[in-house]
């Protein structure tokens, strides 16, 4: 699905030739405007943690304002399941798709390891 996505997109074919469904930066202020939406953003995790079981995903210096992807430790599973070791992923360029809400910053928690493209390693 995610080639025929990239294919479509490129194309500028369907509902990727409008503007609402263009990959977002990790800009926190941006993102910001998309909060309480599906978005799907693009970036270079900065530094990963994990803090009470919760793994984080941070795209910028200060994890109270910048952007964040987060996993719940119940979940974390399936992503080692897939092959992802989630803390090895500081310096690489990913893709996530989900829900934009508040957390310090704009934040997506995800649940799936198909949620999270890896597209260039750490």
């Amino acid at each position: 699905m995610l080639a025929l996505e990239a294919e479509a997109r490129e194309a500028g074919h369907g509902l990727w030739s409008d503007p609402a469904y263009r990959i977002r930066t990790p800009d926190p202020n941006l993102l910001a405007l998309d909060l309480d939406s599906v978005q799907i953003v693009e970036g270079r995790v900065i530094s990963t943690a994990q803090v009470d079981g919760r793994t984080y995903l941070n795209f910028g210096f200060d994890y109270r304002s910048d952007f964040t992807i987060s996993i719940e430790a119940r979940d974390r599973r399936a992503f080692e399941t897939a092959g992802i070791d989630l803390l090895a992923l500081e310096g690489a360029e990913v893709r996530v798709r989900g829900w934009v809400y508040a957390m310090n910053g704009p934040a997506i928690t995800i649940d799936h390891p198909e949620r999270l493209e890896i597209l260039s390693p750490p």
